[in-house]
């Protein structure tokens, strides 16, 4: 593994404002986010050469480090090295979903679900349109943008919303999605 960008951090002021998260101070997670920014930038930069592609690789890659915060244990490993693993996972996951068929949610395919039913090589298109209409409004417009290959700043401007509201509708889409795949 290269070497990782340590910035200003120590394993005892991070392990205490991740304690201090846990317990539901949200002023602890923003600097314990700012202080790993650096080391998921790395990271994001290492798994997408696109310069497009690197905001929503950032946003996947701190969606990852949300679960390695949530989810360290000590006794196993250092917290940078958990959290580089896990937001690296990520966007291997990420990557693999990129390079598989891409499905476009559109009005036109919500009309159509019964012929994707037709042929049983596409039987789980229906699913997958069933389910994106449980999507919000919000969800359903940021999650067709994205997998069309907008980057997040393109959605927001687009939707005239703030990227963190792209992302963070991203990020519910996924977790319905997700849920109901599963």
């Amino acid at each position: 593994m290269p070497s990782i960008p340590r910035g200003d951090r120590s394993p005892e002021r991070s392990e205490l404002l991740r304690r201090r998260f846990l317990e539901g101070d949200n002023a602890a997670f923003e600097e314990l986010l700012s202080i790993y920014m650096p080391l998921l930038k790395f990271i994001a930069k290492k798994y997408c050469s696109e310069r497009d592609d690197r905001d929503d690789c950032l946003a996947e890659a701190v969606l990852g480090f949300l679960r390695a915060v949530r989810t360290y244990d000590a006794r196993r490993g250092s917290m940078d090295n958990y959290i580089a693993l896990v937001a690296s996972h990520r966007l291997i996951d990420m990557a693999r979903r990129a390079s598989g068929s891409r499905v476009e949610l559109s009005a036109d395919l919500d009309q159509q679900v019964g012929a994707l039913t037709e042929d049983s090589a596409q039987s789980g298109m229906a699913d997958m349109v069933a389910l994106a209409t449980a999507l919000s409004g919000t969800e359903r417009a940021c999650f067709e943008r994205y997998l069309a290959g907008e980057s997040l700043s393109e959605i927001a401007q687009e939707l005239k919303v703030t990227k963190a509201s792209v992302s963070n509708a991203l990020a519910r889409a996924k977790r319905k999605l997700g849920k109901a795949l599963s």
